[in-house]
């Protein structure tokens, strides 16, 4: 196979290789062989030396998919060919009518400029509709299923002695034979190249003839409107005309150099055919070093250049369209195609590869422990990475040339319509067993070094995240820049806007600040959402080597949720006075006389209220410092232990906001004297009345509890002399005042009590019921995306027995319960009649979805397989070459995404000709998730861990952690049945000593400095595998990007163990 030969795109390539003539151009001396001998071993070294030495004259050398070497004849140009083969080739004749015909009716029109523009108009969209939209759809089935080829062998035209095409498709073989053969010349022989070639050559008929029509159709559709444009002096004439010759001239030059370059193998799209032997560098030269992509950019610069010579604005936008069409062309099929062939295998999403620079390794990113006892070795000296070079790892075993591409299935076969912490467990590295371990660095891979610098970075909008004070800022200063574009409103309009916006920053800072506050304080609610969508790389140093990690992820996340609170939380405050100052504002109208109705009373009384609000403030910023001002007991009461101090003010008042909180909006409502500023007094007074008793408090509460005094100074004072006074003045009264008194302040307490409560039952209640709602939501889209099929139903049913019909699915468990683990490969053994349709096919669905036995009226969602997998291209049936075994009797195997991800119960149907008629089923099928037995245990965790990654990675040993093949290779014994997947790994496996030494293995490092628990992930639905199912078994949620950027079982049980206990250590969680 020569999947690493350069690329070679067709007329318009980028990448380029050589074919035509006696040498490849750049190459190395192997890539020419002096012998015409077909049938040399170009994988024989010596072999090749021997060849290499017999004759003179150099050859080309291809090779066909099937491992075939033939020599490639010489090719000639359609010039060469019009010259020698015109009187004696009909469709050289053919193709030369077509040329000619077009100048002959320009000049017959010539009277008719309208008809001419508009024929020439269409008949060119015709050939660049040909090109850009038919050849690339040829092209690319051809490049992924070989299609072209496939279709003259079955209409019989590339063996004159086939059968698949009966006599006709003799005829036409007997009739290209001739016609190749005359246009080839000496050197050429039908039967002496593989059929693939024959298939080229064919192919490269259409493409001339389609090329040069739409070459002379664009050439007479330009001149026919020729104009000259009026208003415009001579020296501009000549001047368009000589940039436009220059830029024609120049498209000209680029067409030659790059056949010179690329030949006529390239030029034709030859390597989706059949591919030259021994090519491996990419080879840049001529046009190809000027600009990216030269045939589909500069290569059209004739477009242009004729556009500035006819002067016509209307071969302009053409010519933009049908250069657009060019770049779909190069989008859709060759770039595409160029990857396939010559790409060298997809990339992986996630994958550690140490990187170095010169002799000198890259900084360690983190410490590890090793065994003592292993030696350290130095590090290779690796060479410097190419600009063409990967920087992630190939993970295929080898080159692999021309892969067959199937396309993705349909929801069901012919449905077209479907559509902080303390830690727990054995977490802890004993200390008795950190004697025999020394800490080696962890050499540093760009995948670790990307996810620590760039930590989901907002690009413009892109991975925008609210509770992200950077994020929050941007979305301000969006709302505000925008909010200037709005045009001057009128007074009032404008006077309710600003008091909108003063009352929303309010909402926003009582109720949204305090409900994000209330979800922290019960369920750490903030802190988990940063460990959920945020990577926290193990940090270097004795943390990362006592075997602590999990609580410096936690301790990580709580800091940067809390430093992104403290930013979100000063905007919220800053704005909410703001706004409502420029509220007050708008309100206030200076006053012509100060003396008329208290005018100046409420001035100097406001104005007393703001200063004894920015006294009280500054005094409780005196006792609280910051740690009180941000709630800091909040976020870091597990780092910071809080103490209750009643000093300053708080030494008189308890809560000097409860009281003196609003005196500011009371005071700017007295100056200014507007309704709408008492009104959102009032309503700022309340909410944050409502932050302190429904948030504030019960936080308090859950942290002090008796430690809380009742009554501040000032109240017990108040109270002492309130019951004296009425001691004295009441006399006999006394005590009956006290208890009315008594009775209305229990009254009061209990209605706030009850007020408080009933607003809490409403949250809680609230909650679930929304959640309920988008669940349900969720699964109605669901049901109606699996019901948007239509049903197919066989008219022949009656003539088949569906007794005969049956499913029988292999497995190795010992109970009669079918019972597999969510991603294991399911082996179905399947028997029916000798006269079945080879378009039968077995679905899987979830058990009681489907209603009926006889007909299956609900869509696979692509949980299918047919049972002659070979036969089919995504949804489409292909019929198989010549005559094939009719079966009775054969095996499916579902696995990937054939499989359900989600555990529960299910069963197989067997349908009946492509159609929807069931012939058989077996059920139930029970899923199921793996769990670890002690979900507190790191141990456990990590185990259960290893195997959701085994299964979530399809068993790939390119992608598995070492850690996983290191246990297989030495516990699960060779198997007759690969596809029959023994339960995953076990604990015992991974682990198979007690005495803790499961943990050390997790953090050791192999020689060459990879940590054995690291993976690779190939693309995105893999890792939403990992989400998934980690959420299933250790209900902990996490997103894509948190498993990418970790990519370690190790660092994964880590940060579950923690984001678990982060619920339970949560207060009243």
């Amino acid at each position: 196979m020569a999947s690493d030969v350069a690329p070679a795109p067709a007329e318009d390539a980028d990448f380029i290789t050589t074919t035509n003539g006696p040498t490849l151009r750049h190459r190395r001396t192997g890539a020419t062989l002096g012998s015409s001998d077909p049938n040399v071993d170009f994988n024989n070294e010596g072999e090749h030396d021997k060849v290499s030495e017999k004759g003179q004259d150099e050859v080309t050398w291809g090779k066909t998919p099937s491992g075939q070497v033939f020599r490639v004849p010489a090719t000639h140009s359609f010039l060469h060919t019009l010259l020698h083969t015109l009187h004696r080739s009909s469709l050289t004749r053919l193709t030369f009518l077509t040329l000619i015909s077009q100048p002959i009716l320009f000049y017959l029109w010539r009277n008719h400029p309208g008809i001419r523009s508009t024929f020439f108009l269409i008949y060119f969209t015709f050939w660049r509709g040909m090109y850009d939209w038919g050849f690339a759809w040829a092209l690319r089935r051809q490049s992924e299923k070989k299609w072209i080829v496939r279709m003259l062998r079955q209409r019989g035209w590339l063996d004159t002695k086939s059968e698949s095409g009966g006599e006709e498709g003799r005829v036409w073989a007997k009739w290209w034979k001739r016609e190749l053969e005359m246009k080839m010349g000496e050197g050429y022989k039908w039967e002496d190249v593989p059929q693939e070639f024959n298939a080229w050559l064919i192919f490269r008929q259409l493409v001339d003839l389609v090329l040069l029509n739409d070459f002379v159709s664009y050439s007479c559709f330009a001149w026919a409107n020729l104009s000259f444009p009026s208003g415009h002096t001579t020296f501009f004439h000549v001047f368009r005309w000589i940039l436009g010759w220059s830029l024609i001239f120049f498209n000209l030059w680029v067409k030659v150099d790059a056949h010179r370059v690329v030949k006529d193998y390239a030029w034709y799209w030859g390597d989706a055919f059949w591919l030259m032997v021994m090519q491996h560098d990419l080879v840049f030269d001529g046009v190809y070093e000027i600009a990216p992509h030269p045939m589909y950019s500069v290569g059209y610069a004739g477009y242009y250049g004729l556009s500035m010579v006819v002067g016509s604005y209307t071969v302009l936008f053409v010519s933009l369209a049908a250069h657009a069409a060019q770049f779909a062309f190069l989008l859709w099929f060759e770039n595409p195609h160029i990857e396939r062939t010559y790409g060298g295998g997809k990339k992986p999403l996630a994958s550690r590869v140490p990187l170095a620079w010169g002799e000198n390794p890259l900084p360690a990113t983190e410490s590890v422990l090793v065994d003592e006892e292993v030696p350290e070795r130095t590090p290779a000296v690796t060479e410097g990475e190419t600009e063409t070079e990967p920087e992630l790892p190939e993970l295929s075993d080898g080159p692999i040339s021309n892969p067959e591409i199937r396309k993705n299935r349909s929801d069901s076969s012919y449905s077209s319509m479907s559509m902080s912490i303390t830690p727990t467990g054995d977490m802890s590295l004993p200390k008795n067993m950190s004697s025999g371990f020394k800490t080696r660095p962890r050499r540093a891979t760009m995948h670790d070094l990307t996810h620590r610098f760039f930590r989901k970075p907002l690009v413009i909008l892109n991975r925008l995240d609210v509770f992200r004070s950077t994020d929050f800022a941007l979305v301000l200063l969006l709302i505000y820049s925008l909010s200037s574009l709005v045009p001057a409103l009128p007074a009032k309009v404008g006077l309710g806007v600003h008091f909108l916006h003063a009352l929303a920053w309010r909402l926003f800072h009582s109720y949204g600040l305090g409900l994000l506050l209330r979800a922290q304080s019960k369920t750490k609610w903030l802190v988990r959402h940063y460990l959920k969508h945020y990577h926290y790389p193990n940090e270097v140093g004795s943390e990362a080597s006592s075997g602590m990690e999990r609580e410096g992820v936690v301790k990580r996340a709580t800091e940067e949720a809390f430093r992104n609170w403290q930013v979100a939380y000063n905007i919220s405050l800053v704005m909410t006075y703001v706004s409502f100052a420029g509220l007050a504002w708008k309100t206030y109208h200076l006053p012509a006389d100060w003396t008329v109705s208290g005018t100046l009373l409420r001035h100097v009384l406001g104005l007393s209220l703001v200063a004894l609000h920015v006294w009280a403030a500054t005094s409780s910023y005196e006792v609280l410092g910051d740690f009180g001002w941000f709630y800091s007991d909040f976020f870091l009461i597990e780092q910071i232990p809080s103490q209750l101090a009643y000093t300053g003010i708080y030494r008189f008042l308890n809560n000097p906001e409860q009281s003196m909180g609003g005196a500011t909006f009371f005071g700017l409502w007295l100056i200014s004297w507007s309704k709408l500023v008492l009104f959102l007094a009032v309503v700022s007074h309340l909410s944050h009345w409502w932050f302190l008793s429904s948030v504030e408090r019960p936080h308090m509460k859950k942290l002090y509890g008796d430690r809380l005094r009742k009554d501040g100074g000032l109240t017990k004072t108040l109270k002492s002399v309130a019951g004296k006074t009425l001691a004295d003045s009441a006399g006999k009264h006394a005590p009956e005042i006290q208890r009315v008194v008594k009775e209305v302040r229990g009254s009061i307490e209990r209605v706030e009590e009850k007020l408080t409560e009933a607003v809490e039952e409403f949250l809680d209640h609230a909650r679930p019921v929304f959640a309920d709602m988008v669940n349900d939501t969720r699964i109605l889209l669901q049901q109606s995306r699996e019901r948007m099929i239509i049903t197919r139903v066989a008219s022949d049913i009656s003539a088949y027995d569906t007794s005969r019909y049956s499913l029988k699915i292999a497995t190795n468990s010992s109970t009669p319960a079918l019972k597999f683990k969510v991603g294991q490969p399911i082996r179905v053994q399947w028997t029916a009649p000798s006269n079945h349709s080879r378009k039968d096919w077995i679905g899987i669905y979830r058990l009681g979805s489907c209603r009926s036995n006889l007909v299956t009226r609900i869509a696979s969602m692509g949980k299918w397989m047919p049972i002659f997998e070979d036969e089919w291209d995504g949804d489409e049936y292909v019929s198989p070459l010549g005559t094939v075994k009719q079966e009775d009797c054969g095996e499916v195997v579902f696995r990937g995404d054939q499989l359900p991800w989600s555990e529960g119960r299910y069963e197989l149907r067997y349908h009946h000709d492509g159609k929807h008629n069931v012939m058989s089923r077996v059920a139930p099928i029970e899923i199921e998730v793996s769990r670890p037995s002690d979900p507190t245990s790191y141990k456990a965790v990590r185990s259960c861990l290893l195997d959701i990654v085994t299964v979530s990675l399809d068993e790939n040993p390119a992608l598995l952690p070492n850690s996983v093949l290191k246990a297989k290779s030495k516990s699960i014994p060779s198997s007759p049945d690969p596809d029959v997947s023994p339960d995953p790994v076990a604990s015992d496996d991974l682990s198979p000593e007690t005495d803790g030494s499961a943990d050390i293995a997790s953090t050791s490092v192999e020689d060459d400095g990879r940590d054995p628990d690291d993976f690779a992930i190939m693309d995105e639905k893999q890792a939403k595998r990992i989400v998934s199912l980690c959420e299933a078994a250790f209900d902990v949620e996490m997103t894509v990007d948190v498993v990418v950027a970790e990519a370690n079982v190790g660092a994964l049980a880590k940060r579950i163990l923690g984001a678990r206990s982060l619920v339970k250590s949560a207060p009243g969680g």
